[in-house]
Order: structure tokens, then C-alpha cells, then sequence
């Protein structure tokens, strides 16, 4: 068993030290400066609309181009799974949880509100729905399931797993075909910079509504984010804005 992490970046920053980590410098076609990481820019790639598709862009390079190791992960932007020592996993351990588990990803987090309330507030809730539209017509199966988590108030923060390179596959088939017909169906030309980026805004509840309706086990995880930065405090301020709640 073989296993390797794909930290997808766009700034230098201290990787573990573990060879299993790989940084992944994302958006490379169009990147300003070079830091020696993998580019996602090489081979099947969609390194030029990273704009759009954030870290997404390097999940498809490694979907389309990677192929050397039994298992891969994803990390979003420097952030790392963690064992009970809250340091990045080793793979020994990781190889350990995969014979136990199909899937390994974050810790779930409740939010005040629902996830459809809060995406609304934050972005363009058109861009939700018409993804729900999708999934209703070219994959039924996951229509109840996504209805019923957009409308909880529960989820999982960004596109952060590990598993098997034939369920990786499986799940970013699954999930492109959907992005790629929403990208046909929007009109993106006046969306703002950070609306732009709407393709990796929608994936993050993707994950979880395939992994339910598959119903592949899988384990929860802490997450480090390698920066000086406390991630709990982090991420709870991040909630708190998506969610239109005042944090001081």
C-alpha cells in the first residue's frame, strides 16, 4: 500500500516532512511566481480556470495524471488531517485507517444556520440551485440527499479526503461531470472575483452528498492548518462571515 497527500497552495509554506506529502502548486499556467512545487498545468489539466475553480483545479490534475500510488488525498490550502498528537499524519498511519475505512475526511462542523441560508448570504444562491437542478436530472439517486443537506445545518470545510486512486477516480468523475454542465449553464462574465470562483464554492457540499448516498464508510479527522495561525479560531470566524453574523 502506497499513500500520497496533495497539498494544493499557491504560496510557499512548510510542508511536513513526510515523503507522502506533495505540495501542489495550483493555477501554475497563470502563476506570477514559482516556488519549485508540482504545477497543476501539465498533461489533462484546467490549470488556466483555477480563477474558477480554486483548488479544484488541482484535484482534477491528480484525477486525470497521477497514477503511481494506491491511495491519494486532497488537502484544501494547506490544511492537514491530524492524529491524536495534532501533527500531520505519517503514512504508516494513514495506510493503518484506509484498511479500516474507504474514505478518510474532516470533522464535521454544525453551523447556525442552514448551509443554503448561509451560502446565499455569502455568495450566489442561483449557482446552488441550478447545481441541484443538475443532480436532479443526470443523477437522481443523489437528489434527496443533496436536498436534505443543503437544508441542514451541518457540513464538512472544504475538499479535504483520502482514499483509494479507484474511488478518487470514481467521486471526481461523478463530481465534474456536474460542475462542468453548471459552468455551461452560467453566465459568469459579470460574477465579482470572488463570486468567480463558484465552481469551488459548490463543490464543497458535494462531497458529502456523495459519500452518503455511496455509503462508503469513512473517519473524521481534525484538521492543522500549516500557518501561524490557530485553525479552530480560523475557520470559526471564517462561518461566522459566511453566515452574516457580526464577530469581533
Amino acid at each position: 500500500m502506497s499513500v500520497r497527500i496533495f497539498a494544493m497552495t499557491h504560496k510557499k509554506f512548510d510542508v511536513p516532512p513526510e515523503q507522502l506529502y506533495i505540495p501542489m502548486h495550483v493555477g501554475h499556467a497563470n502563476a506570477e511566481q514559482e516556488y519549485g512545487y508540482l504545477g497543476d498545468d501539465t498533461g489533462d489539466n484546467i490549470s488556466e480556470q483555477n480563477c474558477y475553480y480554486a483548488e479544484l483545479s488541482g484535484v482534477y490534475w491528480v484525477w486525470k495524471n497521477y497514477t503511481e500510488s494506491d491511495y491519494v488525498g486532497i488537502c484544501h490550502y494547506r490544511r492537514f488531517l491530524t492524529n491524536e498528537d495534532n501533527k500531520a499524519f505519517t503514512e504508516e498511519q494513514y495506510e493503518e485507517l484506509l484498511q479500516q475505512y474507504d474514505i478518510i475526511t474532516t470533522k464535521e462542523l454544525e453551523l447556525p444556520n442552514s448551509y443554503h441560508y448561509g451560502f446565499g448570504a455569502h455568495h450566489k444562491i442561483e449557482t446552488l440551485d441550478e447545481t441541484g437542478e443538475i443532480i436532479k436530472e443526470l443523477y437522481p439517486d443523489y437528489y434527496d440527499n443533496f436536498i436534505r443537506l443543503v437544508h441542514d445545518n451541518k457540513t464538512y470545510f472544504g475538499n479535504i479526503m483520502v482514499t483509494s486512486k479507484p474511488l478518487y477516480d470514481e467521486y471526481c468523475e461523478w463530481l465534474f461531470d456536474i460542475l462542468f454542465e453548471l459552468e455551461k449553464r452560467l453566465d459568469i462574465s459579470n460574477y465579482s472575483l470572488k463570486d468567480s470562483r463558484v465552481f469551488g464554492y459548490v463543490s464543497e457540499r458535494l462531497l458529502d452528498v456523495w459519500l452518503y448516498t455511496k455509503g462508503y464508510s469513512y473517519t473524521e479527522m481534525p484538521v492543522l492548518f500549516m500557518e501561524n495561525q490557530h485553525f479552530i479560531k480560523k475557520i470559526t470566524k471564517f462561518m461566522l462571515r459566511k453566515f452574516n453574523i457580526k464577530c469581533e
